[in-house]
């Protein structure tokens, strides 16, 4: 019996279907802003209640923070606007496009013992976190608190235990001044806090209304 050979070329024959895009863009200078973003999220917190979305604990403002008048220092709904925009660049392979989104965002400050059930952002396309104030993680023995834990929507992948399955969730950790941005469809959470301390984020969801390539 003769001897198959198999040929292969790694570069062009390896193939990896279904990514999920991940993104984190950094706001410059973010220490000039997030202190007085900071103040303006503690202090709603204090006058108003709340809502209770997949927030277990914690708090959570109504949807309409970006028309807070103590926030006009900054235009956060640009800054989501633009991060969205440079991930339709990166994931549609038009550089140059038109297009119209809309955008919603929340505050969210979490404490010790509250976190956030796995959840996804239905009727959007692009979902994002701001992070305002985030906990020092070398003060945690867990090492997970506040972590964002981003879950394989693999579904069925663990059938059957296999050497190539990742773990069926990844931990992100909050970085002062940072978006992470990612698909509204994903599952995500937040993890509890076991350290008395205080994570202050926005949450915010891109609607893509329009949108139309430009031939350059």
């Amino acid at each position: 019996m003769s001897q198959l050979q198999l040929n292969f070329d790694v570069k062009k024959d390896l193939l990896h279907i279904f990514a999920t895009p991940l993104a984190r863009f950094s706001l410059d200078e973010a220490q000039k802003y997030t202190p007085r973003i900071a103040e303006a999220i503690l202090t709603r917190e204090a006058a108003e209640p709340g809502i209770e979305r997949s927030n277990k604990g914690g708090w959570h403002s109504d949807q309409k923070m970006l028309q807070w008048p103590e926030l006009k220092f900054i235009d956060l709904e640009s800054l989501f606007r633009e991060s969205v925009y440079n991930m339709i660049a990166l994931t549609s392979r038009h550089k140059k496009f038109k297009s119209d989104i809309s955008i919603s965002a929340w505050a969210n400050v979490n404490r010790a013992g509250s976190f956030n059930s796995s959840h996804v952002h239905p009727e959007n396309h692009w979902s994002g976190v701001f992070y305002v104030k985030t906990t020092n993680f070398d003060e945690d023995p867990v090492k997970r608190a506040g972590k964002l834990e981003f879950h394989d929507p693999r579904g069925a992948i663990r059938m059957l235990n296999n050497p190539s399955n990742q773990p069926d969730k990844v931990g992100i950790n909050p970085i002062e001044g940072n978006i992470m941005l990612f698909p509204s469809w994903l599952y995500h959470s937040v993890n509890t806090f076991t350290i008395d301390t205080v994570r202050i984020s926005i949450a915010f969801n891109a609607r893509i209304e329009h949108f139309e390539p430009v031939e350059s």
